[in-house]
């Protein structure tokens, strides 16, 4: 039952824009598989206030938390560049890919909140104007950054990091895992953004990009530093990913992480994004009908099922 709800949702958002602010929740009626002529479902649905969710009241404390969240994230970006051996092949590795999209989101966040407070949207059940322009940037950030931040924590601790030899320090563990609690305390619970599957699309093509990134580097001849001074045998990027001297390693990792670590991450970010109730808007705005956390139902025809739909 749980599981065959969890799809229609899943369905729906596949078949929705990728930043949907309508809410759709689903469950598949008691009676279902009783009759093969009855296969019916129930959807409720309710449209997001964008400005309550980035924005939200009291506005001092959120906006202020946002604000250190993205100072930290700025103050410790800044000492892993300055910290690093070799500051201009810093760039090169996905823990700073990653770190550089989670920098981007905080910084979004925070000013997101601020331009919803200082200029609120007539409607905000819509993503349209600056509003729109704000609001899709910090949500596809925020897709993105999560997912990406806890897959490279992983990877890096499952197969990067040497415990015989590595040094445990400050800067190496927020690069590595040390963002990712500040990052869904401020998408999940400053913020209540929620991931749409659409979104997935983002990660993917992120992730499809360091592979080719990975694959451009080791056949470029742009070296690694690591190489010349003796800490590293070999100029690939990461060692599990050394496409010239264990390609069908390198291939068999690159598939692994991009068709089944990826998505299960996905999924799971997702899924913790639905904990905690969305902020809906109030009644009557944005067309919709929103009761204190309960939806108003009416039944309405859809493709031959009968669905209810709430507005």
């Amino acid at each position: 039952m749980r599981m065959a709800s969890c799809c229609i949702a899943i369905k729906r958002e596949i078949k929705a824009p990728m930043f949907d602010l309508t809410e759709h929740s689903a469950t598949v009626s008691d009676n279902e598989g009783a009759n093969d002529d009855s296969n019916s479902n129930t959807t409720s649905r309710c449209t997001m206030d964008i400005q309550k969710t980035l924005s939200p009241s009291p506005r001092l404390p959120y906006i202020g938390a946002k604000l250190f969240i993205m100072a930290w994230a700025i103050s410790t970006l800044s000492l892993s560049i300055v910290k690093f051996d070799f500051p201009s092949f810093w760039i090169v590795y996905l823990t700073h890919w990653g770190f550089i999209v989670t920098t981007a989101y905080t910084i979004m966040s925070f000013f997101s909140a601020v331009y919803l407070a200082m200029r609120p949207p007539a409607n905000p059940g819509v993503l349209e104007g600056g509003v729109g322009l704000f609001a899709k940037i910090t949500w596809a950030l925020f897709s993105v950054t999560l997912p990406t931040e806890i897959l490279i924590t992983i990877l890096y601790w499952a197969l990067v990091f040497d415990y015989s030899e590595d040094e445990v320090v400050y800067h190496s563990v927020m690069a590595h895992g040390g963002m990712v609690p500040a990052i869904m305390i401020d998408g999940f619970l400053l913020s209540c953004l929620p991931l749409r599957m659409k979104q997935f699309i983002l990660l993917e093509t992120g992730a499809f990009l360091f592979v080719l990134w990975s694959i451009i580097h080791a056949f470029s001849g742009i070296g690694n530093p690591y190489v010349d001074s003796g800490e590293k045998s070999d100029d690939a990027i990461y060692t599990s990913l050394a496409w010239k001297n264990n390609t069908v390693g390198a291939v068999i990792v690159a598939l692994i992480v991009l068709f089944v670590v990826s998505p299960i991450i996905f999924l799971f970010c997702r899924a913790l994004s639905r904990i905690r109730p969305r902020r809906m808007c109030e009644e009557g705005v944005g067309q919709q009908i929103y009761k204190g956390q309960h939806c108003e139902n009416e039944e309405v025809a859809t493709d031959g099922e009968a669905v209810a739909v709430v507005y």
